[in-house]
C-alpha cells in the first residue's frame, strides 16, 4: 500500500480596511461657549482654593482635638485617604476619558 501525500495550498487572502475619512465638523464656539468655558475655569479655580484650606483646616483640627503621641496616626489615616480619593477622582474623571 503506498501513501500518496497530497499537498493543499491555502490561499491567503489579504483584507485590507480603508482609513477612516470620516472628519467631524467643529462647530465654531459662540460668545455662550467662551463664557461657560470660562465660568467652568472660574468655579474649578474656586472649588481648588476651596479643597486646599479644607485639607489644611482638617490638619489642623487634627492638631487641635488628638494628643501628641496620636497626631501622626492620625494624620497618616488622614493624608492616606486624601490620597485614595485624589486617585479615585483622577481615574474616574480624567484618566477615563482619553479612552473614549
Amino acid at each position: 500500500m503506498s501513501e500518496e501525500n497530497e499537498s493543499v495550498q491555502v490561499k491567503e487572502e489579504k483584507v485590507s480596511f480603508a482609513p477612516k475619512t470620516e472628519k467631524k465638523e467643529k462647530k465654531e464656539k459662540t460668545a455662550e461657549d467662551h463664557f461657560r468655558n470660562g465660568m467652568l475655569a472660574l468655579v474649578g479655580i474656586i472649588i481648588a482654593i476651596a479643597t486646599l484650606q479644607l485639607y489644611f483646616s482638617v490638619d489642623e483640627i487634627i492638631y487641635t482635638w488628638f494628643e501628641y503621641q496620636y497626631r501622626p496616626i492620625f494624620r497618616s489615616v488622614y493624608y492616606l485617604t486624601v490620597i485614595i480619593a485624589g486617585l479615585f477622582v483622577l481615574n474616574r474623571f480624567f484618566l477615563k476619558k482619553e479612552k473614549k
